[in-house]
């Protein structure tokens, strides 16, 4: 999911906590997918609290301007 995607479905009148419901569960499908592959068995799923963090951090640098939130 791009930040671009988050911040269209953020506009659209989608609240943050649905939103990183959403990001968790696109992020941790493609993520199962990957691990598919026995070099890439050891990739991490996601937790809610990780998916709230990225798209805080989207919203954030859209609201805020410019600056980057790290």
């Amino acid at each position: 999911m791009q930040e671009e995607e988050i911040i269209k479905l953020w506009l659209s009148g989608i609240d943050k906590n649905k939103l990183a419901e959403i990001y968790k569960r696109r992020y941790n499908h493609q993520i199962s997918i990957v691990r598919l592959d026995i070099r890439n068995r050891h990739v991490r799923f996601i937790t809610y609290k990780e998916a709230l963090y990225v798209v805080e951090r989207v919203i954030l640098k859209r609201v805020g301007g410019t600056k980057e939130y790290d």
